[in-house]
C-alpha cells in the first residue's frame, strides 16, 4: 500500500474512532426543568362497579431534568359526585416511554382508593401526552366499599 493511501486509511480509522465515542459518550436527553400542567384529554373513568366519567381534571406541578415529577396540585369536576385528590404531593416520571404517578389517591362517596399509575407516552420534552388505562387502585379507607378501582385517563402536560 502506498504512504498516502497507508495515510488516508489511518485518518479515516481515527475519524471512525472519534465518531464512536462521541456518539457513545453523548448523555441521554434531559428534559427541560420547571413547572407543569397536565389537563384531561377527552375524559376520566374512575370504575369501582360502577363507572363514573369525569371531563374535567388537572395537575400541576414540577419536572426536573430526569423526568421526575412532582404534583403538588390536583383536582377533579365533572363527574356527577365530589371527587377529591389526596395525600399531595404525588410523585412520578415520564421516563423512556413510560409515565408513571406513585402515591395517587383520590376520595369519593365515602370511598378512597389509592396506589400508582402506569401509563405510556412519546416525546422528548413537554409537551407530552400521556395516557394511563384500566390502571387498578386499590381501596384504602371506606366502609362497604369495592375493594379496588381501575382508572383511566389521558392528560396532556405542558410547561407552565
Amino acid at each position: 500500500m502506498s504512504r498516502t493511501k497507508k495515510l488516508a486509511a489511518l485518518a479515516s480509522t481515527a475519524a471512525a474512532a472519534a465518531l464512536t465515542v462521541a456518539v457513545t459518550a453523548t448523555p441521554a436527553m434531559a428534559w427541560t426543568p420547571g413547572e407543569f400542567t397536565a389537563t384531561l384529554n377527552g375524559k376520566m373513568i374512575i370504575d369501582a362497579g360502577i363507572p363514573a366519567e369525569c371531563t374535567g381534571s388537572t395537575l400541576s406541578g414540577t419536572i426536573d431534568a430526569d423526568g421526575n415529577l412532582t404534583i403538588t396540585a390536583a383536582s377533579v369536576s365533572g363527574c356527577g359526585v365530589t371527587v377529591t385528590p389526596n395525600n399531595l404531593p404525588w410523585s412520578g416520571s415520564l421516563d423512556g416511554g413510560v409515565a408513571s404517578l406513585n402515591g395517587f389517591s383520590m376520595s369519593a362517596i365515602g370511598c378512597t382508593y389509592g396506589g400508582n399509575l402506569t401509563g405510556s407516552f412519546t416525546g422528548t420534552d413537554l409537551p407530552v401526552s400521556a395516557t394511563f388505562a384500566n390502571q387498578t387502585v386499590n381501596k384504602t379507607d371506606g366502609w362497604l366499599c369495592p375493594g379496588s378501582a381501575t382508572v383511566t385517563a389521558t392528560y396532556d402536560f405542558a410547561a407552565a
